[in-house]
């Protein structure tokens, strides 16, 4: 079940990620963006995929009637989302991975407890038969639509990468 991504989608991972940004408009954020250099803004779209990937899912389980809801810190240990039942009991523990890397999902269902799901983007989910749960959400999703909002193309790069000539 693949999802739409809006440009609010991402600023709100943005804001949940960096606290310093947490009350920053969105005219805000893509300046703050825009003086980020290259290198480190692909740094900068690893950390707001991963975000954003535990906010898609939530939404995904929510509006198929399951009560999930994110750790309030996104650094939590061993795992992203919580999945209650109907007496607001926790039933289980989801640690997301926004990857094409399979070693590092490799790594990671080495070192959670087997108590915790591990939930990939589609891109790997298919190696791990039934180790991993696939998302429905694509790392290529998330990363265009995060690169869309906080660093737009303009015509004329898109028309000069078509053409080979901007690298």
């Amino acid at each position: 079940m693949q999802t739409e991504i809006t440009d609010a989608d991402v600023f709100e991972a943005i804001r949940r990620g960096y606290t310093d940004l947490a009350d920053a408009s969105d005219e805000e954020i893509l300046d703050y963006f825009e003086a980020v250099d290259g290198a480190s803004l692909q740094g900068h779209i690893g950390n707001i995929k991963g975000i954003l990937f535990e906010q898609e899912y939530v939404k995904q389980l929510q509006e198929t009637g399951v009560d999930a809801q994110l750790f309030e810190e996104t650094n939590h240990p061993e795992s992203d989302i919580a999945i209650y039942d109907e007496d607001c009991e926790m039933i289980e523990e989801l640690q997301l991975k926004a990857t094409q890397n399979p070693s590092y999902i490799d790594e990671t269902l080495q070192e959670l407890p087997e108590d915790i799901t591990v939930v990939t983007t589609s891109e790997v989910a298919d190696r791990f038969g039934d180790e991993v749960v696939d998302s429905g959400i694509s790392e290529t999703l998330l990363e265009e639509s995060i690169s869309e909002t906080i660093n737009p193309i303009s015509p004329f790069s898109v028309i000069g990468w078509c053409f080979g000539v901007f690298c």
